[in-house]
């Protein structure tokens, strides 16, 4: 049987883009959480602060009969944007137990990840050349096992010992 905790899946909303900003407006925003940075901007609004990015978390409620799909980095590349990664978080209330099975579907270790030719097509269409060429800036042709190695290699000790957990 499925778990329909409510609130459970969360997406974050980077501050300054409209659906942030329809989230503020509508008060659907999440509260403030422990531990935590964060800043008020009004009495009922939590801005979020992530690394160097600021945002909302809203809840993420899946549709009856949908399923979720989260989009990662690699497939926002390949698209040059027209599909953004997805930030979020599961936070399991509920008394009844969970069950998740995450699927990663991931390129080869030596893969060239680039915006395809069809994304490129596809924006050339709602957009000017500047624009396009804007957006292809800011989409580098990657190779996937060092950009997995730059996002992940931080967690991991080069010895053979665990680092001190606390």
């Amino acid at each position: 049987m499925p778990d329909h905790t409510p609130s459970a899946l969360q997406v974050f909303l980077n501050e300054g883009t409209e659906v942030a900003q329809n989230a503020i407006d509508a008060s659907i925003a999440l509260p403030i959480e422990q531990g935590l940075y964060h800043s008020l901007i009004s009495s009922r609004m939590i801005i979020y602060v992530l690394g160097d990015t600021e945002g909302v978390w809203i809840n993420a409620d899946p549709l009856p009969g949908a399923i979720v799909c989260n989009i990662g980095e690699m497939w926002e590349t390949w698209t040059a944007g027209l599909y953004k990664s997805t930030l979020h978080r599961v936070i399991h209330r509920s008394s009844n137990y969970r069950v998740s099975v995450p699927f990663f579907f991931e390129p080869n270790f030596d893969a060239l990840v680039e915006p395809t030719d069809a994304a490129l097509h596809i924006l050339r269409a709602s957009k000017n050349a500047k624009e396009v060429e804007l957006l292809k800036a800011q989409y580098p042709s990657v190779v996937y096992g060092e950009f997995l190695k730059s996002k992940v290699g931080g967690n991991f000790t080069s010895d053979s010992q665990p680092k001190e957990r606390y």
